[in-house]
């Protein structure tokens, strides 16, 4: 008997889905604003590294 759990689906791989995500925040009570959804739309096919710099541009604060 095999002491390795079968795994399926995301499992093998690791991976949280966004979709998977969402349903897991939404469990807890927490959304994406529009705004954030807008960004993560926009930035969807940009590398990881450039979407977190998008993301830190919106709420970094802006010296006058």
């Amino acid at each position: 008997m095999s002491k390795t759990p079968n795994l399926t689906g995301n499992a093998k791989t690791g991976g949280l889905t966004r979709a998977c995500a969402e349903k897991i925040s939404a469990v807890d009570g927490l959304v994406l604003s529009p705004r954030m959804r807008k960004l993560l739309a926009e930035t969807k096919d940009q590398p990881p590294e450039e979407r977190r710099q998008a993301i830190r541009a919106q709420f970094t604060r802006k010296s006058a």
